[in-house]
């Protein structure tokens, strides 16, 4: 049995060895990835830095045209209010104006017609009779 010990451990003493043959250059190489990684990562990290300064500021530079847009859009609101007040009163100064003024220009115009019309008619009446005596005395004549 002490043969059977001797070439257990051995065998052990062998499968360590070869363990930690494989186990240092395996360790060895997680090593260099872990490097590189980090490495990686820290470039990463730099770059992110950049892009998260780059968009907070690019999200400040919003806010601020956002409050610009707003405060122009309260102008605007305003200047239409001041806008529909003065549109309201001038609606109601020509309305004033035109009820005072608008009856006797209608009076005015409407006396301008029948004048007109009744020069008209004094006028084809005229110009009819005048027209129509001298056909009467060629009749006479003729006749």
């Amino acid at each position: 049995m002490a043969m059977s010990l001797q070439i257990a451990l051995f065998l052990a003493s062998v499968a360590v060895v070869i363990f930690v043959a494989y186990c240092i250059p395996a360790i060895a190489q997680l090593r260099k990835h872990a490097a590189r990684m980090t490495q990686t990562l820290e470039e990463l990290k730099a770059e992110v830095s950049l892009l998260v300064q780059d968009s907070r500021e690019m999200v400040h530079s919003v806010n601020e045209l956002s409050t610009r847009a707003h405060r122009q859009c309260d102008d605007v609101d305003r200047v239409i209010q001041t806008v529909r007040v003065w549109t309201e009163r001038v609606d109601r100064v020509v309305e004033g104006v035109g009820s005072v003024l608008e009856p006797p220009i209608l009076k005015v115009a409407r006396n301008a017609l029948i004048f007109r019309k009744g020069i008209a008619k004094f006028l084809e009446t005229f110009l009819n009779r005048n027209h129509h005596q001298p056909q009467k005395a060629e009749e006479q004549h003729v006749g």
